[in-house]
């Protein structure tokens, strides 16, 4: 249940609609300024905001009334009534990257790669603020109970009220996402004005920074996921989360995009060929990892290190393939 900070017949605002507001407008505010500083005409950014912020909102409940149809009285209600209920913030995602999408179909499509590195690090800052929103709730599920009275505070455990009104200390997944989105913000920002000046002269530069976001933001996610135990899963699969399963297609996808870049720029070489092979030897830990913590609840320490491990060399195995993906010849930027 959401803390209240104004109610009356007429609105009720609570601190984490608040938070997420605030949120959202940083974004937007960032975005504008990096994509205008970077020559980045602003129409483009006037058709994507528009677009992309609802489109989130919608999918992010339509993704969490397919998992948690028992929530509500119908998907009518769903896309209606938004004061009770959830979200899934893998719906942000899709929702950005389908408005981008449509803005293929404009002329000003060649500053698209360059408007999403732009979005990364508001990005980060938006997520930020939709996960600390959950210390105003009890939506930090995590399934990992903190016994330890030494540990039962921030950023090692939260509280949570379950059903019975009883509180209980969980493992503060959500603020240990915050964590990792802070430090994936402060590399975002250095690599963001690192390659606006890069990408002047190689336009095969432009895009990077989206991906990389898009990259370790999925294996974040991932980790984060499996700690829950309210974690959305379809109505077909009660193994792998939707979350999960979105943000390993994703992590696959920037590999396949980062590697067809770098094969174009710099002919297939072996060292492509290991990143693929320890790429799908990483995938194989971080899924055995996923199947012991399943199948074994008190080997939570133990799973969880050996996922954050392959996760992270599956993270990092794709990030030095997006680095390679701008080798070859500068390529001049065409204007408009």
């Amino acid at each position: 249940m959401n803390s209240i900070l104004y109610s009356s017949d007429f609105l009720t605002v609570s601190y984490s609609g608040v938070l997420i507001a605030l949120g959202t407008a940083s974004c937007f505010c960032m975005t504008w300024s990096f994509f205008r500083a970077a020559g980045g005409k602003g129409r483009l950014l006037c058709f994507f905001l528009p677009v992309s912020t609802p489109l989130s909102v919608f999918f992010s409940r339509l993704i969490h009334w397919y998992c948690h149809s028992e929530q509500y009285e119908s998907i009518r209600a769903a896309l209606t009534d938004y004061g009770a209920g959830g979200y899934v913030l893998t719906g942000v995602l899709l929702a950005i990257l389908l408005a981008a999408l449509f803005l293929t179909l404009f002329p000003c499509r060649a500053e698209i790669p360059l408007l999403l590195d732009c979005l990364a690090p508001g990005a980060v800052i938006l997520f930020i603020c939709i996960r600390l929103s959950s210390l105003f709730n009890s939506s930090c599920r995590s399934k990992i109970t903190v016994s330890d009275p030494s540990f039962q505070r921030l950023p090692f455990a939260a509280a949570f009220t379950d059903a019975a009104g009883n509180i209980e200390y969980r493992f503060a997944t959500f603020f240990a996402e915050v964590c990792f989105f802070a430090v994936l913000l402060a590399v975002l920002l250095v690599f963001l004005a690192r390659e606006s000046t890069a990408a002047v002269n190689n336009q095969n530069r432009r895009g990077r920074v989206w991906l990389q976001f898009l990259n370790w933001i999925c294996a974040i996610e991932v980790l984060a996921d499996s700690t829950r135990f309210d974690s959305s899963f379809t109505r077909l699969n009660g193994f792998v989360s939707v979350v999960q399963t979105v943000s390993g297609v994703l992590m696959l996808a920037v590999l396949l995009i980062s590697t067809v870049r770098t094969v174009r720029a710099d002919r297939l070489r072996l060292r492509h060929v290991l990143i693929w092979l320890f790429w799908l030897l990483s995938l194989g830990g971080a899924g055995i990892s996923e199947y012991l913590v399943q199948r074994h609840g008190d080997w939570y320490l133990s799973c969880y290190l050996f996922m954050a491990f392959w996760l992270t060399m599956m993270a990092g195995l794709t990030s030095r393939m997006i680095l390679l993906s701008s080798g070859g010849a500068d390529t001049p930027i065409e204007p408009g």
